[in-house]
């Protein structure tokens, strides 16, 4: 799918600053990623079936099988990253004499961004770089999320990873207010943006990265926008001002309350029953370990992973290398709307993947990986595909390209939509799909395990008309 320059919105403003400064960070990087044989790497081996760093921190590459009552998720096994230890993506914020917020933004370069740097919060760390395994530089404003009575904490919760690459990964996503006259030793990496900016930033394609789009996401969008104004100056009848009115609307609107979801929810995954086993690398059925790759065996498409080395002269080590799943093609994601009964609705999915301890999470209406396909045995999905495609009483309003995850995996973008069906459309029924509102999704984004890294980042496009 082509992303269409029509449906997204003119940013020219912010595009000309970000471009101009992305340009003078990559050069002040001298940044270069080139792939290299496994044999070749100064810092990684094979050990005990799995692919590990020789400090035996950061992450692993092992197999993956699990068991399960769900069918698409029975004997499945790939190749998945391990990574038990918990990231810190934090943002300080401080508050503008308007009442909302402005965020602290780090210029961010790892290999696999897609442009090489990108806006990422003021520290995106796992436990093995701020505890300097590496061996480099400290990681800049650690010291804010690592002492306690610092700042106001404004969130602090644990969130999932995309769960069709990582097995059981979590992050620790917090925002801490700070005094407006804090003193923060900020160098050139490190910008201010506030709310006028984000409405511009959620668009841009590929600069947001995936984990300042996860925290902002959780972040409450009131304290945001200040003074109450989430949304504030749509005309009556318009897309912002049917936001609004799911962003506030009172539970005794809601179609189905707390309490009904969490029961629909845990009966799927009590009855998928999914079990994980890790296993060693050469254990898997269908997957091969050649010179520079590991890849599945009879499929062209899917993902790989690689390996690369890497220089980025301001990063706390100057060069490194290290393995990345590459993925083949580009996934789509796509949250879907709707006014049902006067009160905007997202259509979110019960999705199972391999990587989830709890089974199941809610995720986008559709969501593809890179490398996969739509499951057209989903007949809603299928019937949505088609409405979305043909235009057939169903509009289109936001979509951009965004890569994934740079440190982990090398260029790996999906197509990001926003999308609102006709009022009055019926789809087919399935067990696996609820209608939500706004407000009731941003309740649950505070419940850890819940909403898939996906669905967070594609709910960022919302800060749009924010």
């Amino acid at each position: 799918m082509t992303p269409q320059t029509a449906l997204r919105p003119t940013v020219a403003p912010v595009l000309a600053d970000f471009l101009a400064w992305r340009e003078a960070i990559v050069r002040e990087n001298a940044f270069a990623c080139e792939p290299i044989d496994f044999a070749d790497s100064a810092e990684w081996r094979f050990e005990n079936g799995a692919l590990r760093h020789r400090t035996g921190g950061f992450f692993s590459l092992v197999g993956l099988r699990t068991r399960a009552r769900y069918e698409p998720l029975h004997a499945k096994e790939q190749l998945i990253i391990l990574q038990p230890e918990i990231a810190i993506n934090g943002f300080l914020a401080r508050r503008q004499a308007s009442g909302g917020l402005e965020l602290l933004f780090n210029a961010r370069v790892e290999p696999g961004n897609v442009g090489a740097m990108q806006l990422a919060p003021t520290m995106q760390s796992t436990e093995a770089n701020y505890k300097r395994l590496h061996g480099g530089k400290p990681t800049p404003l650690a010291e804010w999320f690592l002492e306690d009575g610092r700042g106001k904490v404004l969130f602090d919760e644990r969130q999932s990873e995309e769960a069709t690459r990582y097995y059981g990964k979590y992050n620790r996503n917090v925002v801490i207010e700070v005094p407006r006259d804090a003193q923060i030793d900020l160098g050139n990496a490190f910008r201010w943006y506030g709310v006028r900016e984000l409405r511009e930033l959620a668009v841009l394609e590929n600069a947001l990265n995936t984990d300042g789009r996860s925290v902002l996401c959780c972040l409450s969008w009131h304290e945001l926008a200040g003074r109450g104004q989430a949304f504030a100056g749509g005309a009556p009848g318009s897309f912002r001002a049917a936001l609004r009115d799911s962003h506030e609307c009172a539970s005794e609107r809601w179609p189905h309350s707390n309490f009904e979801l969490f029961h629909w929810l845990t009966k799927l995954r009590v009855h998928a029953a999914v079990r994980h086993q890790v296993i060693p690398l050469d254990q898997l059925a269908n997957w091969v370990v050649e010179r520079d790759r590991i890849r599945e065996r009879e499929r062209e498409h899917g993902f790989a992973a690689r390996h690369f080395r890497i220089r980025a002269l301001g990063r706390e080590v100057k060069g490194w290398d290290q393995p990345l799943i590459d993925s083949h093609g580009v996934g789509r994601l796509t949250l879907v709307c709707q006014r049902r009964n006067g009160l905007l609705c997202f259509l979110l999915k019960a999705s199972f993947e391999i990587g989830y301890l709890e089974g199941a999470q809610l995720s986008t209406t559709l969501m593809v990986a890179p490398g996969e396909s739509l499951d057209r045995s989903d007949t809603l999905a299928a019937e949505l595909e088609r409405r979305i495609e043909e235009g057939h009483r169903a509009r289109t309003l936001l979509r951009c390209r965004q890569s994934e995850e740079g440190g982990r995996f090398y260029q790996d973008e999906n197509d990001y939509e926003l999308v609102e069906l006709e009022e009055g459309v019926e789809l087919p029924d399935s067990d696996h799909y609820l209608w939500l509102p706004l407000a009731q999704v941003k309740e649950l984004v505070r419940v850890s395990g819940m909403l898939s890294m996906e669905l967070r980042g594609t709910l960022a496009l919302l800060l749009h008309y924010l």
